[in-house]
């Protein structure tokens, strides 16, 4: 009970800010074929500085079709964001240049850490 009391605020918040998220896409939702405005030296993401070129250019080299190989290749999504910011613009990306679908929305989902007290822990472990 003590474990769970401790997650819950975090666990409502996160659901409240996705559910802003999510309308804010609907009400601003970004244009059809905006992938094609980019140029090669566009950045895709600020933290790991990686460009929409080399973006391409490595999906067109390795055969990337996958989120994970292309964060793996480029190091997209891997800096101080997480992805949180250029997350739904590499998965695009990577859709358009694979041609494979990319679920947008999944690129930075993480799971909800939190420090929780020693003792909330060994309450919840004497409970069962």
């Amino acid at each position: 009970a003590g474990l769970a009391r401790a997650v819950a605020p975090v666990a409502r918040r996160a659901v409240r800010q996705r559910r802003f998220a999510a309308a804010l896409h609907r009400a601003h939702p970004v244009p059809a074929g905006w992938t094609g405005w980019l140029t090669d030296d566009t950045v895709v993401c600020r933290c790991e500085e990686v460009t929409a070129g080399r973006l391409r250019a490595d999906v067109a080299a390795y055969g990337l079709d996958d989120i994970r190989a292309l964060k793996l290749v480029t190091r997209i999504g891997m800096g101080l964001c997480q992805g949180r910011i250029c997350g739904r613009a590499a998965a695009c990306l990577l859709a358009a240049a694979s041609g494979r679908d990319q679920p947008p929305e999944g690129f930075a989902n993480r799971q909800i850490v939190l420090p929780v007290p020693l003792g909330a822990v060994a309450e919840e472990g004497t409970s069962q």
